[in-house]
């Protein structure tokens, strides 16, 4: 039954929720502002749909008196909730790839050395409120020093958000001015400001520093004032959700008597977590707004400008798909993901670090405090007003201490803060030793180290990252021979329509200049096969082919090298290509066969598959060619390198394919209807997913066999070219299958 005034007792909120979930349609709530939206299969309407429930009502416009303060100092859209299509999904390029689980999984010692660092400190007191000394401190601290600030001044940068209604609090709270908290948001503003602009040269590995990386590499067209507009509401978020999940999940599993059972091991804490995010969210639900006249929702049309509040809570306890919902269940087996993160493309960006910060967490109270227990009395867990966000206030715990010279440091770091600042980039300093016209806007490019007692080794197929000024830094193909390791030769295509970085090297480059470079890294590795091998070559896709052109000619094994431009004064290298592999080597003008392309479909299906391989870099349309192709060769026949992710996978009809689970030996078929997460969920494999949008990168598998036809935007174009993994969610297959590193 509804309480008499629904949603005014926090401690009521399921009740409430469960009793509208039982009303036909949508009803307006005051208390909330906006249409309730509370059924699961409702809520995932209404995100799915970004383009007509726009997500900018999430974050309050700022109020008159504080606009002028803040104009073009602190973004009004602090956060990508603010953001709707399609800059939306354009900034989000930006962090995308860096918060994929396996790459966040670098932090984890770090942040086992800052949770029992906190430990330390109270450890001999026997009981704490464990929000304010653990729960809050430790989140707060990690994500400010993987942003790349400095984790000293972790309580400062907390207290400076509490204007936007951050939770770290002051001593003197009460005391402090609203003139006060908006000096310290712009004060924040200008120390974020400060460290981008240092990291425009010194990267680390931090999250600025990798928004630099995307922009540098061309993955999104940014301006400062938006990478700025990235790390704020990011500090926030990224300490919020986190600290509110463990002090109200803590004293569930505690009261409920599951402690010895979740704490088991990794896997048995990673099960706890999804539960406790599908029984109770940080989140209880975020507006939207309708952005059209006579949108329908729930029977119902609505109209511009009315307010929706989607409530993700009421959504993961929904009876019709989920078994005894407001059960806390630990061994819960279900085909469907709960929405404690949200779906779609607003999806939380920072969930698979909050997952990581979650079982290292819970694995260090466990392994710190013994026989630990739950004080403030269950019934009297002091919920928060009903709103966006769920939490609960101080909560106390007691655990047994341990004897003098019992307790083991399971750290061995004394200064974690030392320990968790970011890593620079190692650059090598190299010196331009020579430059050279090779066809009509290239230039070849030779680079010695200036320490000339190192060396420099790298194989065929490797590129490196080469210093453009303020610009940072751009990815290029190594050309010369692997066995000169004093120097490098790179080759660069000027593109005036870029992004500035060859225009930079093709202008301000001269001899004896010195430059730095990092790598050099493989992510084209070349192995020729062991009958024959095919060379394939577009443009300036010609440069990574050189030196695996070289290797397998000395290497006595059948080989052909097919290079293709549109007029000979722009094909870099064609004389020496000709000169050194003579008939081996098919070259092919456009121009001067009157427009036509060389019919390449018929070179390849021409093709014996047996121990052969073919090696592709050029345009998209060439690489798509080759791979169509040679779709029925053996798996592993052919490698490519793109000069650029796909087109957008909007594009892309979907075919149906296999996956061959390597594991178990299962053979699970998808339609062209469904995606490899769904297949895989409804044959039981419980792969996690967040975004379902190819966003977030928590559904990532890997990849054994087969080419993966990537859709996300996470993977990086060198992982892409790996092909060892890829987002079940949105990619698909290439091929008539696939094998997946799954049970």
């Amino acid at each position: 039954m509804i309480t008499k005034c629904p949603f005014s007792n926090p401690n009521s909120l399921f009740q409430d929720l469960a009793t509208v979930r039982q009303t036909d349609g949508i009803e307006y709530n005051e208390k909330l502002k906006g249409y309730l939206v509370t059924r699961f299969d409702d809520i995932v309407d209404v995100l799915n749909r970004p383009d007509e429930f726009s997500s900018r009502p999430t974050v309050p416009d700022f109020p008159p008196p504080v606009k002028p303060l803040f104009k073009d100092k602190v973004p009004e859209k602090g956060t990508l909730l603010a953001w709707d299509n399609p800059d939306h999904d354009r900034l989000r390029k930006s962090v995308a790839s860096f918060f994929v689980p396996r790459r966040l999984k670098r932090f984890e010692p770090m942040l086992h050395v800052a949770a029992n660092e906190l430990i330390d400190s109270f450890i001999d007191k026997g009981t704490v409120d464990m929000k304010s000394a653990f729960a809050l401190p430790l989140p707060l601290r990690s994500i400010v020093t993987i942003a790349g600030l400095d984790p000293e001044r972790w309580q400062w940068i907390g207290q400076c958000l509490t204007l936007f209604g951050g939770i770290a609090r002051r001593d003197d709270e009460e005391e402090v001015s609203i003139q006060q908290k908006i000096q310290d948001v712009l004060d924040l503003h200008e120390y974020i400001r400060q460290v981008i602009e240092e990291r425009r040269l010194d990267r680390r590995d931090d999250l600025i520093s990798h928004i630099w990386n995307e922009r540098d590499a061309g993955t999104v067209v940014m301006t400062d004032f938006e990478h700025l507009s990235m790390i704020p509401g990011l500090l926030l978020a990224g300490h919020e959700t986190t600290t509110n999940v463990l002090t109200m999940g803590l004293a569930h599993i505690l009261h409920n008597g599951l402690w010895e059972q979740i704490s088991q091991n990794d896997e048995t804490r990673k099960a706890a977590i999804e539960e406790l995010l599908r029984f109770e969210s940080a989140i209880t639900g975020m507006p939207r707004q309708v952005t059209s006249d006579g949108v329908q929702l729930c029977g119902m049309k609505l109209n511009a400008g009315d307010r929706l509040f989607v409530a993700y809570n009421s959504g993961s306890r929904d009876e019709s798909k989920f078994e005894n919902p407001n059960k806390l269940d630990m061994s819960r087996q279900s085909k469907t993901q709960h929405l404690g993160f949200g779906r779609g493309v607003h999806a939380c960006l920072g969930a698979p670090f909050a997952r990581l910060l979650l079982r290292t967490e819970l694995a260090v109270l466990y392994t710190r405090l013994p026989n630990l227990r739950l004080v403030t009395p269950y019934e009297k867990l002091a919920y928060g007003e009903v709103h966006e966000a769920r939490s609960i206030g101080a909560t106390f715990y007691a655990w047994d201490i341990p004897s003098p010279g019992t307790e083991r440091k399971v750290h061995a770091i004394s200064n974690g803060n030392a320990a968790c600042r970011s890593a620079a980039v190692q650059n090598i300093p190299m010196v331009v030793r020579s430059l050279e016209n090779v066809a009509h806007n290239v230039i070849q490019i030779s680079l010695q180290l200036k320490d000339t007692t190192k060396q420099v080794k790298w194989t065929p197929g490797a590129h490196v990252d080469i210093s453009v000024g303020n610009l940072g830094f751009r990815q290029y193909s190594v050309c010369s021979d692997p066995m000169d390791t004093k120097q490098l030769k790179i080759t660069v295509l000027r593109e005036d329509q870029g992004t500035g970085g060859s225009r930079y090297l093709h202008e301000n480059l001269k001899l004896g200049d010195e430059i730095s470079i990092r790598g050099p890294r493989n992510n084209f590795k070349f192995a020729p096969g062991t009958r024959r091998t095919i060379l394939i070559a577009g443009g300036i896709g010609i440069t990574p082919m050189i030196p695996m052109a070289e290797e397998v000619a000395v290497s006595g094994i059948d080989y052909k090298i097919i290079y293709l431009g549109r007029s000979r004064a722009g094909m870099a290298y064609i004389d020496k290509i000709t000169q050194r592999h003579g008939e081996r080597a098919v070259i092919w003008v456009t121009e001067e066969h009157g427009g036509a392309r060389l019919e390449l479909s018929k070179l390849l299906q021409a093709e014996d598959h047996t121990g052969l391989r073919v090696y592709c870099c050029g345009p998209e349309s060439l690489l798509t060619t080759v791979e169509e192709n040679m779709s029925h060769a053996p798996l592993g026949t052919v490698h490519v390198e793109r000069f650029a992710n796909p087109v957008s996978p909007l594009s892309s009809s979907n075919t149906a394919f296999d996956v061959l689970m390597a594991k178990s030996g299962r053979v699970l078929h998808v339609p062209e209807d469904k995606t490899v997460l769904e297949v895989i969920n409804e044959a039981g494999g419980n792969v996690l997913s967040t975004c379902n949008k190819g966003l977030c990168g928590t559904c990532e598998v890997g990849v054994l066999e087969g080419t993966p036809e990537h859709r996300d935007v996470v993977l990086t174009a060198a992982e892409r070219a790996e092909n060892s993994s890829l987002m079940t969610c949105v990619s698909r297959c290439r091929g008539k299958s696939l094998v997946l590193d799954l049970w």
